[in-house]
């Protein structure tokens, strides 16, 4: 008596299956099973299908499939299923069957029957993957109580269901990128509302709470977007944009998005974080500060009153004009006097373009810097959304920092990337007005030393939002483009 093969449990975007070791590696020979995929070996617990030793080797492509074996028809209920060319006397030479020692895959068949073989007036469950043969469920034999084989040639046999959705997939992805995917990746996060109110409040509660909280918020910001990008470029687009937090690893969730943004940030702010840099050490040479910057509040420290201004302080004919000047450097002296200073100063800090201001007293360093300057501000406004997609895809820091990989992926996109840049752009300025608006609204609170944290905390939901509407446009171009970029989609 043969031993019973070990049951296989693997989860997708279509169901959770049963299926012995041999079969699974065959369906990730043929794309049906992805690395992200969770798969459970008896009652071990889920891990993604990529981290299985005993898979690595399929997902590696080293696995060959066995050929189907052959089955003899067995009845069911009270009849028997026919072999295809019973009666060839009836048959034509090419009517889209074959004999059974012929297979082909159900792509060889334009349109594949809607109803079962065996009883036409029962709507098709199961297509064959081999011989195309359409049935209903009655008429598939299950192998461990769930696993369909065909009657005909005893081959694996898909969900009809799947064959549909495969087919409208394919003609979504042959479409071309364009406005309606625009309105696809708007509607995105709306599909999952619980999802998005929570991440957002989170995200934006994390950015109240000083380095540390911005830190977090950071990390969950581009593990979500990276998230959105690999599940869209797939074809998942009824995936939740949260991370799946169930099966949490502190690399895949937590170290790996950290390094991903620092990436994105090097080879995209790298050049101008450089050039700053650089006139910091003084290798660019720039005029001297000066001590009072208009607008700004910062004004030089004074000395303090002499022992002249004391004299007109204590004289009673003193010259009202030089009574004025003393009281002044006197009144400079007290502690309440410095903190307002202070609180002018951190209010002004917070206001729109304080860090242009700052940077306005460089721009005399020479006409080089400021075309160098602008040239990295290009460069980060272009790159950015590319920047975001090879670390969606990819999952690799080497990638991201190597903006070779991204250029050639924008290569084989072609006008697609551009299309998708110019969206991405649309997004960007929009969220850059709301965040306008929300700080002249409320301006009222804006506090010396703590900012406007109403501002910060209505801007940080809304850019959650917003990031995850880029993710979704820069995940759908991958998508649409699968093909030039070989994605493996559902």
């Amino acid at each position: 008596m043969s031993a019973q093969p070990e049951i296989w449990r693997v989860s997708t975007v279509e169901g959770v299956f049963e299926t012995d070791l041999e079969t699974l590696k065959q369906w990730i020979a043929e794309g049906c099973v992805l690395p992200t995929d969770k798969v459970s070996k008896g009652s071990l617990n889920w891990i993604d299908a990529g981290r299985a030793p005993m898979l690595k080797a399929a997902f590696a492509g080293d696995f060959t499939p066995q050929p189907p074996p052959q089955v003899a028809p067995e009845p069911a209920n009270d009849w028997q299923a026919p072999p295809p060319f019973e009666d060839s006397s009836t048959a034509e030479p090419d009517n889209g069957w074959v004999r059974q020692d012929t297979y082909r895959s159900h792509e060889d068949f334009a349109e594949p029957s809607t109803t079962c073989h065996n009883h036409p007036e029962a709507p098709a469950y199961y297509i064959c993957r081999m011989c195309a043969a359409t049935w209903c469920q009655a008429c598939a034999q299950l192998v461990s109580g769930k696993i369909p084989l065909c009657p005909s040639c005893g081959d694996l046999c898909k969900l009809y269901s799947d064959l549909t959705t495969k087919a409208a997939q394919t003609e979504y992805q042959s479409s071309g990128f364009g406005f309606a995917d625009f309105g696809t990746a708007i509607r995105y996060p709306l599909q999952h509302k619980a999802a998005l109110i929570g991440g957002a409040l989170i995200y934006g509660l994390l950015l109240l709470a000083g380095l540390r909280g911005t830190l977090v918020a950071w990390m969950i910001m581009f593990g979500c977007i990276s998230h959105v990008i690999s599940q869209v470029a797939w074809g998942r687009l009824n995936r939740s944009f949260m991370p799946d937090f169930s099966a949490f690893s502190m690399w895949d969730d937590l170290v790996m998005p950290i390094f991903l943004g620092v990436g994105i940030t090097i080879v995209t702010w790298g050049p101008i974080i450089a050039l700053v840099l650089a006139l910091f050490f003084g290798v660019f040479k720039g005029p001297e500060l000066p001590t009072r910057v208009a607008g700004h509040g910062a004004v030089a420290e004074s000395s303090g009153p002499t022992g002249d201004d004391l004299a007109v302080l204590t004289d009673p004919n003193a010259d009202p004009k030089k009574l004025e000047e003393a009281t002044k450097k006197l009144d400079q002296l007290r502690p309440g006097h410095q903190i307002a200073q202070e609180a002018e100063r951190s209010k002004s800090e917070n206001e729109p373009g304080a860090a242009l201001q700052m940077l306005l007293p460089y721009l005399g360093a020479g006409l080089l810097l400021m075309v160098l300057l602008l040239m990295g501000l290009v460069w980060a406004l272009f790159y950015y959304p590319m920047a975001l997609t090879v670390a969606g895809y990819t999952q690799s820091f080497v990638s991201v920092v190597n903006p070779l990989v991204g250029l050639d992926t924008i290569r084989r996109m072609g006008s697609t990337y551009f299309k998708a840049f110019g969206m991405v752009l649309i997004i960007q300025i929009v969220a850059g007005i709301v965040s306008v608006i929300v700080a002249l609204i409320t301006s009222p609170f804006n506090l010396p030393f703590v900012g406007n944290l109403p501002a910060n905390f209505i801007n940080g939901t809304t850019t959650f939002y917003f990031n995850l509407v880029i993710a979704c446009l820069l995940g759908l171009s991958l998508y649409k483009c699968a093909d030039r970029l070989g994605i493996n989609v559902d």
